[in-house]
């Protein structure tokens, strides 16, 4: 008995070679030569055994030698195991054998698998010389290219294909690709993930089965095609044109049409007028002789046309010269828009490698990775988008899909493939079995970010790339400035005079971050393409900074520059000097001070009592409270009310609107909320100012803006989807509630809620800065546009300096420059503390089990072997990630290895947090329960239920805003459950919860600020009880040490909150090991 098997080699040639079950008796082993492989004599005999036809093809065979990794045990290949010749276990490794061949090239290749293909019988039986009578079986690796070649057969047959022009190692090339439909992407990524081992034992590029794929079915749909084109090959002796498999019949292969896969020539020209958005341009005048595809069993037809044309139609598809990139971008164009889309809508998101932070000393190159990943949703519904990794898990969104698109797998591999007519790389994630996305080195990044992108766009996809791309920083200008007097005047200090002449400095900045000469010199070097700058993404374009270069030289000698010509400079964002953008004005003295919103603080001391018509009363700080709104926004200035929570902001601001309205102001203002508190603020306002028209713009009924209505609410989401409707209403005033939500100044809901058209803005936050000083600016910016200087001038001034060296007196200065503005009031102030029942806080600390204490090492001992020989932005992304999950083995085991494993007996944590909970319903109190991990509070959910024996809610994010709604309205109810479970972020802000007088955090968030945040769901005005506060703690690990941290920071954090986890990052080795090793009295009993 025979094996045949077959080798798709890197040189794009096909090597067929053969076992012989009769040599593994007695045959010795010698060298590295493959004992049991047949010489390519014996191949050739066992193929002219088959038929006529390999017989014919085995004459043009060229005997030579493959290299392949086989399995091996001990000395020896081990054996196929399509061989009856016993033990067919799996080699221990993977070693080189030397194997006698006969290699065939395209189209021999092409050829001899249309005859081998059999898809009912693996084999064959063949008489061989002497009259010998063996069975043949075919291998893996055999049947499984004869089913690649069947399949680019039968696409070719259908007309499935279309033509690209592709750069290939030698030069741009015209190529036929496949076009499958839905069945064929099924078939395609069957063959893919089926891809056998041995198939891929040569060493090369295709060490995947997608890769190999790709290569053969790529090679061979070009190859049929070109053949069922051409009228003047001649078939071998007794074998059609086309290269079929028996049974198929010689006319349909001989003269199958190749119409392309929507039904139109792929030789005829493309359309002179393309569909909307596709990409146009003359095609190049070259001349060719084409035949039109009517011709192919006929004679050819003269046709003038570019020079690809003529390379699709003959044998070698290389190309003169270079195509136009035009014409490229048409024929993708045209191609992907061969076929009407369905009702799937793909949409593309890139998403950009984890850098160096843009203070980073060392400037440690980041990694190279980004990721391209593909989301789908319905068509008619364009703001949902889910990834693609959800049609493979067949859990809830496949079936609301499925609900809606019937096969939306069917539909979603069609429309990918659409797309990937207009980008290549796209064809790599369509051979995967389950394609979700792919990755991109920085070329190819840029690519996507200049080509690819608009061609997907243009062409009715969906394109989200990163914030900074959309809005990129600019190669501008910065201007320096320094006041001096004017000549015979005196030199003043209380304010700006535009008659001021000033000394100044031009520099060339990216955004608003001037360059330094070492900055520059690289930038030139560059040219252009995608560089790191401080840690950012930028475009360099070569022109422009030739441009800028050329402008520097010509303004060295003119050092001055009256002051009105500088403020036109500093106020106006679009201004261009010698065609270049100005980006950013520094200036130092008075001129300084107008432009960072140094303004004398506004006397807020008195108090001003609620209008008629308000129904409620405010307390002595909440009618101070309504005065310094009131004051503020009578001068056209935006304020930050940032009272602490629970103490009444949207009382205050209710207070002020309805001031307003009863002095005559007419106009809607817009509140922006959390999905959660739409309804809050719905009550509220007909609860405290009954005489306000509020209008909620939310839902999927949402109207239009009503001009009339005098309070109009929506969410930071409908915000976003809603933005250039909410554009065309210039509003009275804008309120942003919960006003963290746009303290990342590139999020969208932030751009989206900044380009709105009003008067006068307030921001209600609680915490005003959670991580970073830079929130705080955002905050203070989106309520005083440009007030407060750019968030680089802002950084270095103030932020570098209390976050990094904890320097108290510039925090006291960031005070007094944003007392005017910022109005915050928390409740250890002697006159609200009055108003308040107590608060008392504990640390409890719990033990590990020892699977917990195994884990908890493990990821320990992980880390720090991970750590040698890296630095900068992969150590401490590297640091992050373990610090996640070490967090992950204090709270549960099972939350770290996502088993989906019982709860009960395997974590200290979870066990005191029943005791606590057992004893806080014994007495009648009821507990807030936060976790900052979503998924763990849905795992924790039952088994607190089971555990106690009763009730327990759950809120989260995932929940939409009326059941969010109804489980608040449920637990405030006077008899309510006893426990709430409630995730840190959905959970922790703006929920009013008094009927809780316990709180547990569960895990600790190395914030305090959204700790208390959190805590106030519970302490805040309205509750009458005193409050416990329990933050459980593992003895002995890392929690406990930060736990520790934080409280000896806790009175620097009140007056700036520090960077979060990121500072642990910054650690040596050694102090990290200390921090996070595991004490000996970590593990109970």
């Amino acid at each position: 008995m025979y094996v045949l098997h077959a080798q798709w080699r890197a040189d794009g040639r096909l090597g067929v070679w053969a076992e012989d079950a009769g040599a593994f008796v007695g045959r010795p082993v010698q060298g590295t030569r493959h004992p049991f492989a047949c010489a390519a004599g014996e191949v050739a005999a066992l193929l002219a055994a088959v038929g006529p036809g390999p017989a014919w093809l085995a004459e043009r065979g060229a005997e030579r030698w493959l290299t392949l990794r086989l399995p091996t045990l001990g000395s020896r290949p081990t054996p196929s195991p399509d061989l009856p010749v016993g033990s067919t276990a799996r080699g221990l490794a993977l070693q080189p054998w030397r194997i006698p061949a006969l290699l065939f090239d395209v189209p021999e290749a092409a050829q001899l698998l249309g005859e081998l293909f059999d898809p009912v019988w693996p084999g064959t039986t063949v008489e061989l010389p002497g009259g010998r009578t063996a069975e043949l079986a075919y291998g893996a690796s055999l049947r499984w290219l004869t089913a690649v070649h069947d399949l680019a057969w039968r696409l070719v047959g259908r007309g499935r294909v279309l033509p690209a022009l592709v750069e290939e190692a030698g030069g741009w090339a015209a190529r036929w690709r496949p076009a499958p439909d839905a069945p064929a992407l099924r078939e395609t990524a069957a063959l893919a993930a089926g891809c056998p081992p041995i198939a891929r034992a040569e060493a090369g590029p295709n060490t995947t089965g997608t890769a190999l794929l790709g290569t053969v079915l790529d090679t061979l749909t070009d190859h049929e095609t070109r053949t069922a084109l051409s009228a003047d090959d001649p078939p071998l002796p007794g074998r059609p044109a086309l290269s079929a498999p028996e049974g198929r019949s010689p006319a349909e292969s001989s003269s199958a049409p190749v119409p392309g896969a929507g039904g139109r020539s792929p030789l005829d020209s493309p359309p002179a007028s393309p569909r909307p958005g596709a990409p146009s341009g003359p095609a190049p005048a070259e001349t060719s002789v084409v035949p039109s595809p009517t011709a192919v069993s006929g004679k050819p037809v003269q046709r003038r046309g570019p020079a690809w044309l003529a390379a699709l139609r003959g044998h070698d598809a290389r190309l003169p010269a270079p195509p136009e990139p035009a014409e490229v971008a048409r024929l993708a164009g045209w191609t992907a828009g061969a076929e009407p889309t369905g009702e799937v809508r793909l949409a593309f998101r890139l998403s950009e490698p984890l850098g160096t932070a843009a203070d980073d000393p060392d400037g440690v190159a980041p990694d190279e990775n980004w990721r391209l990943d593909v989301l789908l949703g319905p068509a008619d519904r364009p703001s949902l988008l889910l990834p693609a990794a959800e049609l493979w898990s067949r859990g809830p969104a496949f079936a609301a899909l499925a609900r809606t698109l019937g096969d939306p797998v069917e539909q979603y591999l069609a429309e990918l493939d659409r797309a990937a007519r207009l980008s290549p790389d796209l064809r790599a994630a369509l051979h995967h079995s389950r394609p979700t996305g792919l990755d991109l080195d920085r070329s190819g990044a840029l690519a996507f970010l200049r080509d690819t992108a608009p061609a997907l766009a243009a062409a009715g996809y969906g394109v989200l790339l990163p914030a900074w791309w959309r809005r990129r920083p600019r190669l501008g200008l910065a201007v320096t400035a320094h006041s001096e007097p004017a000549p015979g005047s005196v030199k003043r200090t209380a304010q700006a005079d535009r008659d001021a002449v000033v000394d100044f400095r031009w520099q060339l900045a990216i955004g608003e971050q001037p360059l330094t000469q070492q900055e520059l010199d690289e930038l030139a070097a560059a040219q252009q393409g995608l560089v790191r700058f401080r840690g950012q993404w930028v475009e360099v374009d070569a022109a422009q900074l030739a441009a800028a270069l050329r402008f520097l030289a010509a303004r060295r000698d003119d050092p001055q520059l009256d002051t009105a010509a500088l403020l036109r400079l500093a106020l106006d964002d679009g201004i261009v000097v010698d065609g270049l953008p100005v980006n950013t004005v520094h200036a130092d003295g008075p001129l300084g001070d107008l432009l960072a919103g140094r303004l004398g603080r506004l006397p807020g001391a008195r108090r001003t009592p609620p209008p008629p018509g308000f129904a409620g009363d405010l307390r002595p700080y909440q009618e101070r409270g309504l005065a310094w709104l009131d004051a503020l926004g009578r001068l056209g200035l935006g304020a930050v009310l940032a009272d602490d929570m629970g103490l009444g902001k949207t009382v205050q601001a209710l207070a002020l609107l309805a001031l307003e309205h009863a002095r005559g102001a007419r106009g809607p203002v817009l509140l922006v909320c959390p999905t959660s508190l739409v309804g809050n603020w719905q009550r509220e306002a007909a609860r405290f100012a009954p005489r306000l028209r509020v209008q909620l713009h939310h839902g999927p009924d949402r109207t239009a803006p009503d001009a009339t209505a005098d309070l109009v609410v929506t969410t930071y989401g409908i915000l976003q989807r809603d933005a250039e409707t909410l554009r065309a209403v210039r509003w009275r005033r804008i309120v942003a509630d919960e006003a963290q939500h746009i303290k990342n100044r590139g999020a969208r809901q932030s751009r989206a809620i900044r380009s709105l058209r009003s008067g006068p803005r307030i921001a209600l936050t609680g915490t005003p800065v959670e991580n970073r000083l830079a929130e705080l600016h955002a905050v203070l910016d989106f309520a005083n546009p440009g007030l407060f200087g750019s968030p680089e001038s802002f950084k270095e001034r103030y932020a570098v300096p209390v976050e990094q060296s904890g320097n108290r007196e510039v925090a006291a200065q960031l005070q007094r420059l944003t007392g005017p503005f910022l109005l915050r009031r928390v409740k250890s102030d002697p006159e609200i503390g009055q108003q308040l029942p107590a608060k008392q806080e504990f640390t409890v600390r719990c033990n590990l089990t020892p699977e917990q204490a195994g884990l908890y090492q493990a990821v320990v001992a992980d880390l720090l072997s991970r750590l040698r020989g890296v630095r900068g932005v992969e150590r401490k992304g590297a640091v992050l990630a373990a610090l996640g999950r070490l967090k992950q083995v204090c709270n549960h085991p099972a939350q770290l290895l996502h088993d989906k494993s019982p709860l009960g007996g395997r974590s200290g944590k979870v066990e005191r947090l029943v005791a606590l909970l057992r004893e806080a319903l014994a007495e009648g109190d009821r507990t807030l329960v936060f976790t900052q991990y979503a998924e763990f509070g849905a795992m924790l959910q039952p088994h607190l239920r089971r555990r106690l024996g009763a009730p327990v809610l759950y809120l989260h994010g995932g929940l939409p805003a009326p059941r969010r709604q109804e489980l608040v309205d449920r637990f405030q109810s006077a008899d309510g459950p006893g426990v709430f479970l409630l995730s840190l972020k959905a959970g922790g802000t703006g929920l009013n919860l008094t009927a809780a007088n316990q709180v547990v955090h569960l895990d600790r968030w190395w914030n305090p600020a959204v700790e208390d945040q959190a805590t106030d769901r519970a302490h805040r005005i309205g509750q009458h009880r005193d409050v416990q506060v329990r933050r459980l703690v593992c003895t002995g690990t890392v929690e406990e040490r930060i736990a520790e941290l934080i409280d000896a920071k806790r009175d620097l954090a009140d007056a700036v909150i520090g960077s979060g986890e990121r500072w642990l990052t910054e650690l040596p080795t050694e102090q990290l090991r200390e921090l996070l090793a595991l004490s000996a009295d970590a593990v109970g009993e």
